[in-house]
């Protein structure tokens, strides 16, 4: 996984940026099951490709895969990447629908899978990954919770929605505060509903 100061990183995670993610991915991975605005945004999935492409990780975790719409373009855009886990509920997706419209497109070397766990029933995390995405629930402690687990047990974390929910908004807030030892430096990525990424110390 590269090393890159905090500048050298944004710099990377710009550049790499795709115009349209569906540069990258054919139309129908996504619109097979939803069209929403952010889909046809140039602004959402784009930045997850691009976040791998600059980070590298050869071990990655998504809590909160839906349809694999974040998982895939993280596959993608890492050339080095040996393992992937995802962690669904399946409140608003299906592990089984996710696991075949991944399948159908991913066609790298890299073992992953989905399994349907609860990240609230969790103490721990399974193992220690490069990068982990946090879009799983939205309450306020839920997300703490999944932060704490994901603190020591990485180098990058991400997470979604924080200009579109109040409490994930929060929740953000009070752990960048609460938590700051831990942390080396943290940034907002302007994504369609607002990102974070943070870079934890070792």
């Amino acid at each position: 996984m590269e090393h890159l100061t905090k500048e050298e990183l944004l710099v990377e995670i710009y550049k790499h940026k795709p115009a349209s993610i569906h540069d990258v991915i054919p139309s129908e991975f996504f619109t097979k099951y939803d069209s929403y605005d952010y889909v046809w945004s140039g602004n959402c999935f784009e930045w997850y490709y691009a976040v791998a492409k600059a980070l590298q990780p050869k071990t990655f975790m998504e809590i909160g895969v839906r349809y694999g719409f974040s998982f895939l373009p993280t596959l993608l855009g890492s050339d080095t990447l040996d393992y992937a886990l995802g962690w669904d509920l399946e409140t608003y997706g299906n592990n089984q629908i996710a696991n075949e419209n991944i399948g159908k497109y991913y066609k790298g070397s890299a073992t992953w899978e989905i399994k349907h766990i609860d990240s609230q029933l969790e103490t721990e995390l399974p193992a220690r990954f490069d990068f982990i995405s946090i879009d799983g629930c939205h309450d306020y402690e839920c997300k703490i919770h999944d932060l704490k687990m994901a603190m020591t047990q990485t180098t990058y974390c991400l997470l979604d929605d924080y200009d579109y929910h109040s409490y994930v908004k929060q929740a953000i807030d009070d752990f960048l505060r609460d938590y700051a030892d831990h942390i080396e430096w943290s940034e907002y990525i302007p994504t369609f509903r607002g990102s974070y990424l943070i870079k934890f110390k070792d």
